[in-house]
């Protein structure tokens, strides 16, 4: 790996961790899903600044160009992501149901005690104009 290339990562990574701790502290992404992108971050990193590792790991799987097993990390990370987001849709659709259910019936009791109210102020009404 040339030296421009190994630097364009090492400040491309460096870049990417202060974009992701940012976004943190600004609070436009929970820690939670945050870790995923610090991880990868982290990853960029170490493989930017000790890139024999990388060699080192391609041929202890057996794979023949390193560049294979980057494909196959990036591949995998993005697959893992991608189910990680869907599970974190299914539980916000969940709970979004929950509330407009949970609302509507809120809405349902509201309506029968104003009902309630009302008829009961209209035979309050009633005695008093009888006596």
């Amino acid at each position: 790996m040339s030296l421009h290339l190994r630097i364009l990562l090492i400040v491309g990574a460096a870049w990417f961790l202060g974009l992701t701790i940012y976004y943190i502290k600004r609070k436009h992404m929970d820690l939670y899903h945050s870790i995923r992108w610090f991880a990868g971050a982290v990853i960029i990193l170490i493989m930017a600044v000790f890139p024999d590792l990388l060699g080192a790991i391609t041929n202890l799987i057996g794979m023949e160009l390193p560049s294979n097993l980057v494909f196959l990390l990036m591949i995998l990370y993005l697959l893992l992501t991608c189910l990680s987001l869907s599970a974190s849709v299914s539980r916000q659709h969940t709970r979004i149901k929950t509330l407009v259910q949970e609302t509507a019936q809120l809405e349902n009791r509201i309506r029968e005690l104003e009902k309630k109210i009302g008829s009961e102020n209209e035979k309050d009404t009633g005695d008093r104009s009888g006596v």
